[in-house]
């Protein structure tokens, strides 16, 4: 069985949506509705071979996200398969509702599948509104029947809360558990607080009632600023998948086009210490280990499900990948070694945090 090197977030700047979901701010602009395709500066090959298990040494756990809908990028099968190809493990974001390419992606050899796994956003109200909902649980099931994986998670947004019960039923009878419940952050706020009108306390009494294992780690961290040695940047990379650009984490400045030259060996720049008021995305980072023994929750246990019939939403092995420690496949530095990179970053510090006065001010344009 694999165990994971690296983490690497791959996001697409497609900007196309055929959901308005009110609590997205991707939703809110109007490019979002132009209908344009990204310009792809590499080839689904060029990808893969900048991503090879050689030059990364060994599997890495992919998230793949688009600004938008993820399954509206061309060629995204593609991708998908070769990067599978070399050995990795795939998590695919995605609202589940363009069944065209989601037929094209579970055409891929049912051995290369059991390593995907499909993040399935449950936007209930939208799909409502839309008459999609049987379309999106008819998809889910298309996803454990071709071999893969699929965990659906749902936003607690405030216009939900009176239809509760109603998603829980639908749910209960089309993937056999309640949906995961994540956090609805208000990215406008330097303190990145959670995104409802509720006082704490109701606001997670209702919530509560999911008994959700990824909502419970989320709000265990959520406001808890992270003040260990962070490998992110070392053991793990943002890259946009359109032009190979790397960054240390989600809110840091692009340094270098990784996906040029595949014979290179990957940029070594810990971020060191986070400048955020939070782990943004530590349900991820911090369960893989980004910082060492930050938690000895794994990330296989808050993205499965045990159904009602027994079953899991996660296949075994995809599971056990996701649950696997960075610590266990990567050299962890000594202090030497660390205060060598905190001399060596630190003139990206002053960049990553131009980078989140930039995003609050786009935040605040665009509300």
């Amino acid at each position: 069985m694999s165990s994971v090197k690296k983490l690497i977030f791959l996001n697409i700047p497609l900007s196309i949506c055929n959901l308005r979901c009110h609590y997205c701010y991707i939703a809110q602009r109007k490019e979002c509705y132009q209908g344009i395709q990204p310009q792809m500066k590499y080839t689904p090959e060029q990808v893969a071979a900048a991503l090879s298990n050689k030059r990364i040494g060994g599997s890495a756990f992919i998230n793949i996200c688009a600004q938008g809908e993820t399954l509206l990028l061309k060629n995204l099968d593609k991708y998908i398969e070769l990067l599978l190809k070399e050995g990795h493990y795939i998590e695919l974001v995605t609202n589940m509702t363009v069944t065209s390419m989601l037929d094209k992606i579970l055409q891929i050899d049912r051995k290369l599948l059991s390593h995907l796994e499909f993040k399935c956003s449950f936007h209930y109200l939208e799909l409502k509104s839309k008459e999609w909902l049987q379309l999106f649980a008819d998809n889910v099931n298309k996803v454990w029947d071709a071999g893969a994986s699929a965990t659906i998670e749902l936003v607690p947004s405030d216009e939900l809360i009176p239809y509760v019960e109603e998603v829980k039923q639908f749910a209960m009878e089309n993937f056999g558990a309640l949906p995961h419940v994540t956090i609805a952050r208000n990215d406008g706020k330097s303190d990145i607080d959670y995104l409802t009108k509720l006082p704490q306390d109701e606001y997670d009494k209702i919530w509560d009632k999911f008994d959700s294992g990824f909502w419970r780690y989320k709000r265990s961290i959520f406001g808890v600023k992270q003040k260990e040695f962070c490998y992110a940047g070392l053991w793990s990379m943002h890259i946009d998948m359109a032009t190979g650009m790397y960054k240390q984490c989600l809110r840091s400045m692009p340094i270098v086009d990784v996906f040029a030259n595949p014979e290179k060996a990957l940029p070594k720049l810990p971020v060191c210490s986070c400048h955020l008021a939070h782990c943004y995305n530590g349900h991820a980072l911090l369960t893989m280990g980004l910082i060492p023994d930050a938690t000895d929750v794994g990330f296989g246990d808050i993205r499965n499900r045990i159904r009602d019939d027994g079953s899991e939403w996660l296949n075994p092995d995809l599971k056990d990948f996701f649950n696997g420690k960075l610590k266990d496949n990567n050299h962890c530095l000594n202090s030497f070694e660390k205060v060598f990179y905190y001399l060596k970053t630190s003139p990206l510090i002053v960049g990553r945090k131009l980078a989140v006065k930039f995003w609050l001010l786009k935040m605040k344009k665009q509300k």
